[in-house]
């Protein structure tokens, strides 16, 4: 770091305080099963019936840790006589020897094992303000806020990753892609009436090689893959039209807060928010298939039931034939939100005793209320820690409301 404001050669009108920064460093990343790099036997039941032993592992002793190299500048300054502070800092980190989850061979009778096989990148920025607005003896105002952006890319695989499963869905792992990218089918709404199934002319193929078409109430899927060279005849829906129709990263993210302060009151607000996240509503996807006796949201009493009818809701059948509601963008929500973090009022009790230093009652309450077009419980939650499975709503507990009263005391 560079102390400019320092130099006695440093007069800028206004910067009482100027400091640049950049860093470098490498961090390795163990979070691998521990058991990922050894062989092992595991038990298994046979027919129902009988227990046995299988080859759990094969042993890699070759695999490593991730390692992430990263490089940061930035700055730090205050401005207009200590009233204005500003922090702003850029970096870019690349991680090599990413720890990815490969499949053995069909022959192997092995599901999947742990490798090294890939580099990562990201670059973005965080940057924050914080002004005294009114700073008197008596009252003061602080405002402050902090934003944040980052671009994530996979830019090398040492061989093709297939989509992983996720509570029903598809996330992608890919070169030039982000990270946790949704992978499925796009739609266009539900197909309206007979005239229309006939002419848009949707069909997928069994395992028979039975041509079934869509008809008046299902879903309008998108035929991505159209390219009779490639064997995609125009109007068949299947595996080759799935493509990514979510990013669960944000464009941008951050928090801004006010602090309120006369006399012996304070009050403190603070907000935090995403902007630009995708989400995948998978408890949604159980409540509106419309394909099970499972209790049903009301959102169904909109489902097609006659010809001509224009809804965003197929028609229900048992068991969902035609797959209806297989992974798509139906499912995926616009995960931004603003959310009244929290607030805190106290009271500085003046004392006069000489065992007391000071008197201090507050109350304080946590997630008030959050503003969100997003359908499910909560925009702000992580069903796993996993990278894989941000943006990935199984249906959690939203964080609850809570309310705290305390004393501070002071001897």
């Amino acid at each position: 770091a560079w102390l400019a404001s320092s130099k006695s050669w440093f007069n800028v009108p206004g910067v009482n305080f100027f400091k640049l920064r950049a860093g470098y460093d490498m961090t390795g990343n163990d979070a691998i099963d521990y058991y990922a790099a050894k062989s092992y036997l595991q038990a298994v039941k046979y027919y129902d019936d009988q227990m046995g032993l299988q080859l759990g592992n094969v042993e890699n002793d070759g695999i490593k840790w991730e390692t992430t190299q990263r490089f940061n500048v930035g700055l730090d300054a205050v401005l207009l006589n200590d009233r204005v502070a500003l922090s702003f800092d850029m970096y870019k980190a690349t991680t090599k020897d990413l720890i990815v989850n490969k499949t053995y061979q069909y022959v192997t009778g092995m599901g999947t094992y742990w490798s090294n096989g890939g580099e990562m990148e990201n670059v973005g920025f965080e940057a924050s303000i914080n002004a005294k607005i009114i700073n008197n003896k008596n009252f003061t105002w602080e405002l402050g806020a902090s934003a944040g952006h980052y671009k994530n890319e996979i830019t090398a695989l040492d061989e093709e990753i297939k989509p992983t499963s996720v509570y029903g869905g598809e996330v992608a792992t890919m070169v030039g892609q982000p990270v946790g990218v949704f992978w499925g089918y796009k739609t266009d709404g539900v197909i309206a009436s007979s005239a229309d199934a006939d002419e848009y002319g949707l069909y997928q193929v069994d395992a028979t090689g039975e041509k079934s078409y869509f008809k008046a109430g299902d879903m309008k899927f998108v035929d991505v893959n159209t390219s009779v060279a490639d064997g995609e005849p125009l109007g068949l829906i299947d595996e080759n039209d799935k493509t990514i129709i979510g990013n669960p990263n944000p464009d941008f993210y951050g928090n801004f807060f006010t602090r309120l302060a006369y006399k012996g009151i304070t009050l403190d607000v603070n907000f935090n928010y995403s902007v630009g996240n995708d989400v995948y509503n998978y408890y949604r996807q159980q409540i509106e298939s419309g394909s099970s006796f499972y209790n049903q949201t009301t959102a169904m009493l909109n489902r097609w039931t006659v010809d001509g009818q224009v809804t965003d809701i197929p028609a229900v059948a048992y068991g969902d034939p035609v797959g209806n509601s297989r992974f798509s963008d139906r499912w995926i929500e616009d995960g931004s939100y603003l959310r009244l973090k929290s607030v805190k009022l106290s009271y500085e009790i003046p004392v006069t005793a000489n065992w007391l230093q000071g008197l201090t009652v507050w109350g304080a309450a946590e997630n008030l209320c959050t503003f969100t077009k997003y359908k499910g419980n909560d925009p702000e939650f992580s069903v796993n820690n996993n990278v894989l499975y941000q943006g990935v709503d199984a249906g959690l507990m939203p964080q609850s409301r809570s309310f705290h009263f305390g004393v501070k005391v002071n001897l």
